[in-house]
């Protein structure tokens, strides 16, 4: 699964710089795959990270970890380090998705300063 994000991830990043550099009439329909890809990304991280905190969450805590609360308190600091190695990238690509969508708003133009 974390293949799956890392792909969706790369197809949002390339995306991204299509959209900013395309055409007028290619514009719209790169708009919409790159807002397809950041929405595959996003759910493929979350599936990744519950898949990944279900395979290790068996051997961080133990059974008798009700009496072991350091091993409770260690498997959370591994599940938020993860969240933070994977949901880093994400961010950077939903956030350069973003200014590519601002900067190929259509809108009113400015006038040059004179």
């Amino acid at each position: 699964m974390t293949a799956l994000f890392a792909s969706f991830l790369l197809l949002a990043l390339a995306l991204a710089g299509a959209v900013a550099f395309s055409s007028e009439r290619s514009r719209r329909p790169l708009k919409w795959l790159l807002l397809f890809a950041l929405l595959c990304a996003w759910v493929a991280l979350g599936t990744a990270l519950f898949h990944i905190t279900a395979r290790t969450g068996s051997t961080l805590v133990t059974p008798g970890g009700a009496r072991q609360p350091h091993l409770i308190e260690q498997a959370g600091s591994e599940a938020l380090m993860l969240l933070l190695s994977l949901g880093a990238p994400a961010l950077l690509a939903t956030f350069l998705a973003w200014l590519s969508l601002k900067a190929t708003k259509p809108g009113r133009r400015r006038a040059p300063p004179s």
